[in-house]
């Protein structure tokens, strides 16, 4: 069973029934499972901490410090990897033009859906998120396994789509054109500022829906009634040109994701997002907000 368009989730049943059936060679060469398991502390080592302790079967670890790795002195946080990294990686990973990726996580989404949306960065849309992940495929009562796929390399031609990033530049240059919308992906208590004004804040202009807002109780997704309810709450109108953001460029892309699911595929990310415009942004240009009462830092 194969699916005839590429969704941005896939159900647990559906992958479980894709591994079963994956002793055709074409079957093996067209779908790629990855577990991008991450934590953000350089000293978490994703692959032995996680990966090795368990996965789904025929899966393989994506490390997204490998494929994002840091820049000293850079305010942002994680970078949008080169070209020649991305496609290099991918294709050491037995990934061709025509493979379907299937990214999971064992934690909060965070790092699969950042991995969907630098594989849709880069051209490839046979990209999908699995809605739920490890938690999820465990409670269905699917098993996990310590064996390691063998891989051969493939080819992978990347085709960098420039159109979905935004930089510190050009978000500044929106607060004064205000042609695109800004939506933020952090919680509450990051995007307003707390009693004592020592922490909190946001860009001029950007809407909040926060990351975790997305989700169900057993970490899957919230149905499309349900995601545009958020949307229309925050005040974002999916017809209209959107940039997401969040702390770090990494659960705005949750937030794309989203967006996505309905209908709409140009959302653009801000990568260096509120890491790297709390260090370089004008104290003007940070807005000092609390819940109900908004003023904004001049000095």
């Amino acid at each position: 069973m194969t699916i005839s368009k590429i969704t941005t989730l896939v159900n647990t049943f559906w992958l479980r029934e894709q591994i079963l059936c994956r002793g055709s060679s074409l079957t093996k060469r067209n779908l790629k499972v990855l577990d991008t398991s991450w934590m953000p502390e350089p000293e978490v080592d994703g692959y032995k901490q996680f990966y090795q302790e368990s996965h789904i079967p025929t899966s393989l670890y994506f490390d997204l410090k490998k494929v994002s790795p840091p820049v000293p002195g850079s305010s942002i946080k994680f970078q949008i990897p080169s070209t020649n990294l991305f496609q290099e990686y991918v294709g050491n990973l037995g990934i061709t033009n025509n493979t379907h990726v299937v990214a999971y996580d064992r934690f909060n989404t965070r790092p699969s859906f950042r991995t969907w949306f630098l594989f849709k960065l880069f051209g490839h849309d046979k990209v999908s998120v699995l809605n739920g992940g490890l938690r999820k495929w465990l409670t269905d009562g699917f098993h996990v396994t310590t064996e390691e796929p063998v891989v051969e390399k493939e080819q992978f031609k990347v085709m960098l789509r420039k159109h979905l990033l935004r930089d510190f530049e050009a978000i500044q240059t929106n607060l004064q054109t205000a042609q695109e919308q800004l939506m933020d992906a952090r919680g509450i208590k990051d995007y307003y500022v707390t009693d004592d004004g020592n922490s909190g804040g946001h860009i001029p202009g950007a809407k909040n829906i926060p990351f975790s807002s997305l989700f169900n109780e057993d970490g899957t997704v919230k149905a499309e009634n349900e995601l545009k309810k958020l949307f229309d709450e925050a005040g974002i109108n999916l017809t209209k040109p959107l940039v997401s953001s969040c702390q770090t460029g990494m659960t705005a892309c949750g937030l794309i994701a989203a967006a996505h699911i309905l209908g709409k595929d140009d959302v653009a990310l801000y990568n260096g997002s509120y890491h790297e415009w709390s260090a370089r942004a004008d104290a003007s240009q940070i807005v000092k907000e609390k819940q109900g009462k908004e003023h904004v830092l001049n000095q």
